[in-house]
C-alpha cells in the first residue's frame, strides 16, 4: 500500500471519529451579523431541567467559559456596559434514544451417529441499546425586542465521565463546532 493510501485512510478514520456531532442552524436573514461585537447572558444560569447531570453549576461555568472563549476569537466580547449588541442563553437537554443493530438469525444442523436422529436449531434476536442523546442549542437575541436572531445547534451522545478534563474537553468541542456556524454565510 503506497504512503498516499495510507494518508488517506488516515484522514478518513480521523474525519469519521469527529462525525459524532450533528450540527444545524437557523437565522434571521435579516439581521447585520456584522455588527454583532458584544454580549451578555441572558440570564445567570441555564434553566434548571431537573437532572443532575444537566443542573450542573461545572457545566453551565464549562459551556459558557467555551462560548466566551470561542466569541472572542471571532472579535465578539462579553458587554463593559449595560447596552450589549447581543443577548446569548443556552440550554442543554438529553434525551433517552434507542438504537437498533437490526435483526439477526441463525441456522444449524447437526447430526446423530450411529443411527441417531439429527437435529436443526434456528434462532433469531435483536441488538437493542439505550442511549442519551444531548443537545446543546446556543441562541443569539435581540437585547431589546429578545426575539432571535441567530440558533445554533449540537447533538451527541451523552458520556459521563469520571474526570472533569474530559468532561471539558467534551464541552469544548460542542460549543466549537455550534460556533463554527456563527456568523451564517448566506447563499449569494
Amino acid at each position: 500500500m503506497s504512503k498516499g493510501w495510507i494518508i488517506i485512510a488516515m484522514t478518513t478514520l480521523v474525519v469519521m471519529g469527529c462525525s459524532g456531532i450533528k450540527v444545524s442552524q437557523d437565522y434571521d436573514p435579516t439581521t447585520e451579523f456584522g455588527s454583532m461585537k458584544t454580549f451578555r447572558w441572558e440570564s445567570e444560569t441555564q434553566e434548571r431541567t431537573g437532572d443532575p447531570r444537566i443542573d450542573n453549576p461545572l457545566q453551565n461555568t464549562r459551556v459558557r467559559a467555551a462560548a466566551k472563549r470561542l466569541l472572542s476569537q471571532k472579535g465578539i466580547g462579553p458587554s463593559a456596559d449595560a447596552a450589549p449588541t447581543f443577548l446569548i442563553r443556552y440550554q442543554y437537554v438529553l434525551r433517552r434514544k434507542i438504537e437498533s443493530g437490526g435483526t439477526s438469525s441463525s441456522i444449524g444442523f447437526g447430526m446423530g451417529s450411529y443411527g441417531r436422529r439429527g437435529g436443526m436449531a434456528i434462532g433469531t434476536g435483536n441488538d437493542i441499546r439505550e442511549y442519551d442523546e444531548g443537545t446543546l442549542t446556543i441562541d443569539f437575541l435581540d437585547p431589546t425586542s429578545k426575539n432571535l436572531l441567530w440558533r445554533g445547534s449540537g447533538i451527541q451522545r451523552f458520556t459521563e465521565y469520571d474526570d472533569p478534563e474530559k468532561t471539558t474537553r467534551d464541552i469544548n468541542i460542542l460549543v466549537e463546532k455550534i460556533l463554527e456556524q456563527f456568523p451564517p454565510i448566506r447563499p449569494k
